[in-house]
């Protein structure tokens, strides 16, 4: 049982004799290590049971009688998470808190002893000294004396931070802001629910790389929700590695790194010594938008208030429906951008409905108008039919000639007219 009563020397309690007894204290919550903890249920320790799941065995510091080995914990050393919804699974070694309630055994944990983000040590521990070991890996031998778990990876990931934002932060001291709600997991990855001055926002990071304190476009990926303020105002610049690097990026020199100032869409970005594409987002985004600075269109919104917004950025996204429909809608634009192909497949038809038509660069001072084919399929047998009705002299005498009148030609002529498109334009 992790819940006992203990006393205190220095506290005693008058009895009613005029003596005195150190005063009894009843502590609920007892610091504690875990010895192991339970993932999936083909653990040894799960005993095959779905129950056991997200338990953790555990050794209290504080305890009566003598402490247990590591290796004699049995079903009695079982204790699950005090908290039905929310859990986080310590691993072997990581300092909890342990409590009975109702005769059941919880934890609490893993406690933040070094305010370390992927591992804390235990500061009561006592290692398991095993003279009789004969591992000969140094390091393993001392990971296994404190208890911990061959498979962990320790890291020095930095705690998540909140730097004062000059351009979202009204405050009226400099350099204060309030704090986030946060969750961090121990390699990388997080959620934040915070706020800048009274705009609320929402991060979800993943690939977080170990040096950084706060989330940016170097992500392995991110979900940005956001209130108010652009997207390079809440992240800023960053850095990225370069292609040919080879060193992981806590160890990568600033030669290897190539630092970009803001956000850019990845169909316009242009990395040093790569040939401009030949088509850009942000001049087609520009020329519909009535040649509106194209930095500002897609870059700058969020400067005023209530503009809402929502950045899904990664090396790869996919969007799938199982069972029905997506609908993409937008109350303006809907804007593609690709450094490479567009591809559309579809096993039926391919429907656009659209008052006009454009297949090429819009901007060029002229596009040739798509031609109907039916309409030009009616225009050539018209000719030829107007064909049909000349003859011509042979040598068995001349043939009888329908002559081709005016009205005829002209009908031909205004047909022509008709085999072109004023809807649906193609570069030439």
């Amino acid at each position: 049982m992790a819940s006992i009563f203990t006393t205190m020397d220095n506290m005693k309690t008058k009895t009613n004799f005029g003596g005195s007894v150190n005063t009894p204290i009843y502590l609920q919550f007892v610091p504690g290590v875990c010895a192991d903890s339970v993932t999936s249920v083909e653990q040894l320790n799960s005993y095959g049971q779905n129950d056991n799941v997200n338990s953790i065995l555990a050794i209290p510091h504080i305890r009566k009688g003598v402490k247990k080995k590591r290796t004699s914990l049995t079903d009695q050393d079982r204790y699950f998470p005090l908290l039905r919804g929310i859990v986080d699974v310590p691993t072997k070694g990581d300092p909890v808190l342990l409590c009975t309630i109702g005769g059941i055994q919880y934890y609490l944990g893993p406690l933040n002893t070094q305010n370390e983000v992927n591992f804390n040590e235990d500061n009561l521990r006592e290692p398991d000294l095993n003279l009789n070991s004969k591992e000969s890996n140094r390091e393993t031998k001392t990971i296994k004396a404190r208890g911990e778990s061959l498979n962990f990876i320790r890291n020095t990931y930095h705690r998540m931070s909140k730097k004062w934002n000059p351009k979202l932060d009204l405050s009226k001291s400099y350099n204060e802001t309030h704090g986030d709600m946060m969750l961090e997991g121990r390699h990388g990855n997080s959620i934040r629910i915070g706020s800048r001055s009274e705009n609320p926002y929402v991060f979800i990071s993943n690939g977080r790389q170990p040096q950084f304190q706060r989330e940016g476009f170097s992500d392995g990926s991110l979900i940005a929700i956001t209130n108010k303020g652009s997207l390079n105002q809440h992240f800023g610049g960053y850095a990225k590695a370069l292609a040919n690097s080879s060193s992981p990026p806590e160890e990568q020199s600033n030669a290897e790194l190539e630092v970009v100032n803001g956000f850019i869409l990845s169909s316009d970005y242009i990395s040093p010594n790569e040939e401009p594409p030949n088509r850009l987002m942000s001049k087609l985004v520009s020329s519909v938008n009535g040649d509106t600075n194209a930095n500002d269109l897609i870059y700058k919104y969020g400067s005023e208030e209530d503009e809402n917004q929502i950045l899904f950025l990664s090396d790869r996204i996919v969007m799938n429906s199982k069972s029905d429909d997506i609908y993409l809608s937008s109350n303006k634009d809907i804007h593609i951008g690709t450094k490479r192909h567009l591809t559309v497949s579809t096993s039926e038809n391919f429907i656009v409905e659209s008052e006009k038509t454009y297949l090429g660069d819009p901007n060029k001072k002229e596009m040739d108008n798509m031609v109907l084919g039916k309409k030009l399929q009616e225009v050539l047998k018209g000719i030829v039919n107007i064909f049909n009705k000349i003859q011509i002299t042979t040598q068995l005498g001349p043939q009888k000639i329908l002559p081709v009148t005016e009205p005829d030609i002209q009908q031909v002529l205004s047909d022509i007219n008709t085999i072109i498109s004023n809807k649906h334009f193609i570069e030439e």
